[in-house]
C-alpha cells in the first residue's frame, strides 16, 4: 500500500506510516514500512509480510521523471496502481481480475534493469506507444523498517520493577551466602554418635587414677581428653 503526505517532515511521515500500518494490518509484527521524499511531501509504503524491501527509491525516481505516467507495483496477488493527479500521487489496489491481466502484460515486457528473479514493478510514461515494450523498471532495493507492537507503559514499568526486585533478591542472597556470620546448620547425628553412646569408649581410656576431662564432637567424630586425679 502507498500513500502521500504533503508538507510534512520525515519524522512525521515515519510516525504516520507506522501508525497507519498498525491500524490497517492485522499482524503488525511481520509488517514493514518506509518513506521517501517526493516533491513537496513524502511517499510512504507499507508491506504485510515479505522480505521487507522497498520499491520507493526506484518508484520516486521514475515518478519524478515521468509525472504523467502510471506506476504498477506488485502487492501480493494484486497490483497497486499509482498515478499523479493535481501534483499528488494517488492510487489504489486493482481488483483481482484486473490485477491478473496487468500481471500477464507485465510478464511479457522486458525490464530495463536487472531484477534477478525478484518481483518488480513498472512505470508507463505518458508518451509510450502500443508497440513499445521496454518500460521503466521499479525494483525492491532498500531495507524497510519493521512495524513492531509497542510495549505499554504499565507493562514496561512492571518489567522494570520486576527486574529491580530480582536484582535485590539476588544481591541479598549472595551477601547472605558469603557472610561469615551465618547461623550454623545443625548436624544430623545417628544414635551411635550420641554422647551417651561414647561412655564405654570413655571408660576404656581412663585408669584408676585418671578421669575424663573433656568429651567433644569435632570434625565428624568424638574426641576424649583425660586428666590425672590429684
Amino acid at each position: 500500500m502507498y500513500g502521500f503526505l504533503e508538507g510534512v517532515e520525515r519524522r512525521d511521515a515515519l510516525a504516520y506510516a507506522r501508525s497507519f500500518a498498525r491500524r490497517t494490518l492485522k499482524t503488525s509484527e511481520r509488517c514493514w514500512y518506509a518513506v521517501e521524499p517526493l516533491w513537496t511531501g513524502y511517499l510512504y509504503e507499507v508491506h504485510e509480510g515479505g522480505p521487507g524491501r522497498s520499491f520507493l527509491p526506484d518508484l520516486v525516481t521514475e515518478l519524478d521523471a515521468n509525472p504523467g505516467g502510471i506506476a504498477l507495483v506488485p502487492s501480493g496477488r494484486r497490483v497497486f496502481e499509482l498515478t499523479v493527479r493535481n501534483g499528488r500521487p494517488v492510487g489504489g489496489l486493482l481488483p483481482e481480475a484486473k490485477s491478473r491481466q496487468v500481471q500477464l502484460q507485465m510478464a511479457a515486457m522486458r525490464p530495463t534493469a536487472k531484477v534477478d528473479g525478484r518481483a518488480y514493478g513498472l512505470v508507463i510514461p505518458p508518451w509510450v506507444t502500443p508497440d513499445q515494450v521496454r518500460l521503466r523498471t521499479i525494483r525492491p532495493t532498500r531495507r524497510m523498517r519493521r512495524v513492531s507492537t509497542p510495549v505499554s507503559v504499565p507493562l514496561a514499568l512492571s518489567a522494570v520493577g520486576f527486574a529491580a526486585g530480582l536484582g535485590l533478591l539476588t544481591t541479598g542472597g549472595g551477601l547472605y551466602y558469603w557472610s561469615p556470620h551465618r547461623v550454623p546448620r545443625p548436624q544430623l547425628l545417628t544414635v551411635d554418635q550420641m554422647p551417651h553412646r561414647q561412655w564405654e569408649k570413655a571408660l576404656a581410656t581412663i585408669g584408676p587414677d585418671s578421669y575424663v576431662s573433656k568429651l567433644e564432637f569435632r570434625d565428624g567424630r568424638w574426641t576424649i581428653e583425660t586428666a590425672t586425679a590429684r
